[in-house]
């Protein structure tokens, strides 16, 4: 294995006060929010947030920074996870610009991760109003296959505290954002399984109760594989002896409703986070090692979210427009044992 360089970053923020779990319940959003770049031209940027771009300024990257946080403070979630942040700068953007909650220690994110490899130009970050420790950072450099080992982003896993005793009080998550289909689907299949095999791996050794992996899987939901009782398997690849470990998804038990005011002639299977090519793709998941800790799942789709057809309504760069070209999704965890 050859070692690869990860930027890793935390900010915690001491004047944040400890607080117990409400209800013995909290909220978990993960949001892939469509290629986040800062106003400063690193060389690293997409070319449309390059500074030669004359429709990206820093009068545009505050707008978009503003919905950004309008959408966080609407979700109002415990533990807030995006996809393609570019860097620490904009956390620190985000945690100024919500700091007027400060004083309110049940709305105030006093906590804060980053990370990504120093070829990739946007990363993960975890905001969370509960401690965060005990952070690693799992890359992969595969040599055994026939092709050169595309770039792919390290999964992070990260403990949050909600209460003093660790082993009740505690979850284990890993935050990933896997590899595109870029290429072809079938042929950038074979790296996302060996992603899969890294995450398998660490949530198996996982001694949490509660232990869930979060992110943009790049994978419909019905594309994973699963056993005969229809059960969702991650597959761990091993010398001579590959492990399975049994996952649940909330997507196998999600009804998603419209709101009385649309048409009533749409159907209701035709719903996802992610509309490519006039199809809906649930490729934005949680997914968890015990289905009973999961009391609500759902898709966030606000208006301001959405275009007439209910697709996302992108970000772009010359009308500085938009939010994602994701939906975020939402999560209510329980810590009672039944």
């Amino acid at each position: 294995m050859k070692p690869k360089l990860i930027l890793f970053f935390i900010l915690v923020l001491l004047i944040s006060c400890s607080q117990g779990v409400k209800n013995n319940c909290l909220t978990v959003t993960n949001w892939n929010v469509q290629t986040f770049f800062d106003a400063n031209d690193d060389g690293i940027e997409y070319e449309s947030f390059r500074a030669r771009s004359s429709k990206w300024s820093l009068e545009s990257y505050k707008s978009r920074l503003k919905k950004l946080c309008d959408v966080i403070e609407k979700t109002d979630s415990d533990i807030f996870i995006m996809e393609e942040i570019e860097n620490e700068k904009i956390i620190f953007d985000i945690s100024n610009a919500l700091s007027h909650n400060i004083w309110f220690k049940d709305k105030h994110y006093g906590y804060a991760a980053f990370c990504k490899e120093d070829s990739s130009s946007i990363g993960c970050a975890v905001l969370s109003r509960y401690e965060i420790k005990d952070i690693k950072l799992h890359s992969l450099d595969v040599r055994t296959e026939a092709s050169d080992s595309p770039s792919m982003r390290p999964v992070m896993e990260l403990t949050v505290c909600v209460g003093k005793d660790l082993k009740t009080k505690s979850l284990c998550i890993f935050v990933n954002h896997w590899k595109s289909k870029s290429g072809g689907e079938e042929k950038s299949e074979m790296w996302r399984l060996w992603q899969e095999s890294v995450l398998a791996s660490r949530m198996g050794d996982s001694l949490s109760r509660v232990v869930f992996a979060a992110g943009d899987f790049n994978k419909d939901i019905n594309d994973f594989s699963r056993d005969k009782n229809n059960k969702i398997n991650f597959t761990f690849f091993e010398k001579g002896n590959n492990k399975e470990i049994e996952i649940y998804s909330p997507w196998d038990d999600y009804n998603y409703s419209y709101s009385d005011d649309l048409v009533s002639d749409v159907p209701d299977s035709d719903y996802g986070t992610y509309y490519f090519r006039g199809k809906w793709e649930k490729i934005d998941h949680f997914f968890f090692t015990d289905s009973h800790v999961v009391k609500d799942f759902k898709i966030i789709d606000y208006p301001e979210l959405l275009k007439d057809d209910r697709s996302p309504l992108r970000y772009e760069v010359y009308s500085n427009r938009g939010y994602s070209d994701h939906l975020p999704i939402t999560c209510t965890i329980s810590y009672q044992e039944e």
